[in-house]
């Protein structure tokens, strides 16, 4: 009869430490996402998966995005030993230009490790591109005009038309000239900028405000601005 306490004791025991070891753990297939270059306005969809590489359920408690333009959807919030799991993530590019890289953060119950940081990146490119994104005039005068170049890229389908480009400005008086403004798709144009400072200007700045018939884009706004001179 004691032996066999004895025996029972040490099953109870050998049970509560292999519980005490027992631990999900967090394996990470694929971390990184290059989703190349994408045209301004599209959603960029990546599936990464995971996998429980240890012996208890491995839970998500959060998953956090860098940003509110990108959405992430698991498949499951647990997953046994074992088993494995994707996390859907969705990029919105439409407030985004350029190279972006966007980060989720996942949280989790594992022993070891138990965050991990996805990423996905590349670069997206506006339908229409302008260069550059500011028009900096160098010195301007008010008794002769300085000249300045933007030059505008379609980076789109179908051809693109620059309507007119109208001017904000309480201190500079702005001159553009649209040349060529039918472009093809990857052709690109330019507007001439003739600018002079207005007598009672203190510091130059304006805007230039770009109207186009693009199907995504119908305004293009950019910042000018000079320094006076003595």
């Amino acid at each position: 009869m004691e032996s066999r306490r004895i025996l029972y004791a040490l099953l109870i025991n050998l049970l509560t430490i292999t519980m005490a070891w027992a631990a999900p753990e967090l394996l990470v297939d694929q971390g990184s996402f290059n989703f190349g270059s994408v045209a301004q306005g599209r959603k960029v969809q990546h599936t990464f998966k995971i996998r429980n590489g240890g012996d208890a359920p491995l839970q998500i408690k959060k998953l956090e995005a860098s940003c509110g333009c990108t959405a992430v959807k698991p498949s499951t919030s647990v997953i046994p030993p074992g088993k494995s799991a994707t996390i859907e993530v969705t990029f919105d590019s439409s407030s985004f230009s350029g190279k972006v890289v966007k980060t989720v953060t996942l949280a989790s119950n594992a022993g070891k490790s138990p965050n991990y940081t996805f990423s996905m990146e590349g670069t997206v490119t506006e339908e229409l591109q302008v260069v550059p994104r500011q028009l900096s005039l160098g010195p301007v005068s008010s008794s002769f005009a300085t000249k300045g170049v933007l030059k505008v890229t379609n980076n789109g389908t179908s051809k693109v038309k620059l309507l007119a480009v109208n001017v904000t400005s309480s201190s500079l008086q702005i001159k553009p000239v649209i040349r060529n403004g039918e472009l093809n798709a990857g052709e690109t144009g330019t507007i001439e900028v003739s600018a002079q400072a207005k007598p009672e200007a203190k510091v130059l700045s304006g805007y230039l405000h770009i109207v186009t018939n693009g199907a995504k884009k119908k305004e293009i706004t950019v910042p000018v601005y000079g320094t006076m001179t003595k």
